[in-house]
């Protein structure tokens, strides 16, 4: 079954246009934590591997194995295998194993989804409603939506990945995606909803006994900070990095026109976002002033549509006048 970004449909491509998207998958072997052990699944799930890049269909990934999964890699895609077995408490529950580790590992990649997806049920709705009227059909099936929850946090890890991208330290997907479920509280403006979540983000991290803590919410007893304790630098690294992200996005607040835009949008998310981000901005703005509908309003700032105080942009024939 998928867990990760995929569950979640908070995906973002690599930075690097020939980097691979990566997919997590578990592998569940549906026996008893008493009739195997952690070695044994592993190997079990070792041969899995092996007979499938030997067979005929697979193009031949290449394959590595880390503490706790296995990793597949082709062209343009990296898929992480990680074996588990059923957890029955609680419901939807594994556990999985970790060559660093003795015990099983407890973890929740179903129960997790369910959580993320409570926190922004509302809108999800909401969402759904628009798009089937706008689609004319009764039902909308849940992948054709987004909320703004979802692109909040694929906004927030294309962040992170363009500010650590020479920095070591960089905070895991699955601390950001909490930490952003937790200080979520709706909206349908993207950049309102990331300066409102990177301003409650760092509040909602505890410290017990001198560590800093973010159990998983569909998981008792799994930590996902645990590697905080290990390297005390990560914490700081974390919370330089959340004021760099809401400096960010405040500016996209406070500023307007392409002139600033466009280097801002470079500076948060990379050049290449900016640069498609820009020529999406142009040709909405052209087919705008072909159609008539683009205005602008006072002070300069060009509007899309009929907005109190602007006036219509006379279409421009780029011959040196207009043609209206």
């Amino acid at each position: 079954m998928p867990q990760g970004s995929f569950l979640l449909g908070t995906v973002v491509r690599n930075i690097d246009r020939n980097e691979g998207i990566d997919i997590d998958l578990v592998a569940i072997r549906d026996v008893s934590k008493f009739s195997t052990t952690q070695t044994e699944l592993k190997k079990d799930a070792g041969v899995a591997v092996s007979n499938y890049r030997s067979s005929p269909n697979s193009d031949a990934p290449e394959t590595s194995e880390c503490s706790r999964c296995f990793t597949l890699t082709w062209h343009g895609m990296h898929l992480d295998v990680l074996p588990a077995i059923p957890n029955p408490a609680p419901p939807g529950g594994i556990l999985i194993t970790d060559k660093d580790v003795v015990r099983w590992l407890p973890s929740n990649p179903k129960g997790y989804a369910g959580w993320f997806r409570a926190q922004m049920v509302e809108q999800l709705e909401h969402q759904r409603v628009i798009l089937a009227k706008e689609l004319e059909i009764e039902e909308v099936p849940e992948w054709q939506v987004k909320t703004t929850l979802q692109r909040a946090v694929q906004a927030l890890k294309r962040h992170r990945d363009i500010y650590f991208a020479d920095r070591d330290g960089k905070p895991t997907s699955v601390v950001l995606t909490t930490l952003a479920a937790m200080a979520y509280q709706g909206g349908d403006d993207i950049y309102e909803v990331l300066r409102s979540v990177t301003g409650r983000m760092g509040d909602l991290l505890v410290k017990v006994n001198g560590r800093w803590t973010l159990p998983n919410p569909a998981q008792p007893g799994e930590d996902f900070m645990d590697s905080w304790a290990a390297d005390p630098e990560r914490a700081e690294m974390f919370f330089e990095w959340l004021d760099t992200a809401q400096q960010t996005f405040d500016e996209f607040g406070l500023r307007h026109g392409l002139d600033y835009s466009v280097p801002l949008l470079g500076q948060a998310f990379g050049d290449r976002f900016a640069k498609a981000a820009s020529r999406g901005l142009a040709s909405t703005m052209h087919g705008a002033r072909q159609d008539r509908s683009l205005r602008a309003a006072s002070g300069g700032l060009i509007v899309g549509a009929m907005t109190a105080g602007s006036h219509r942009v006379k279409e421009h024939s780029f011959r040196g006048g207009s043609t209206a």
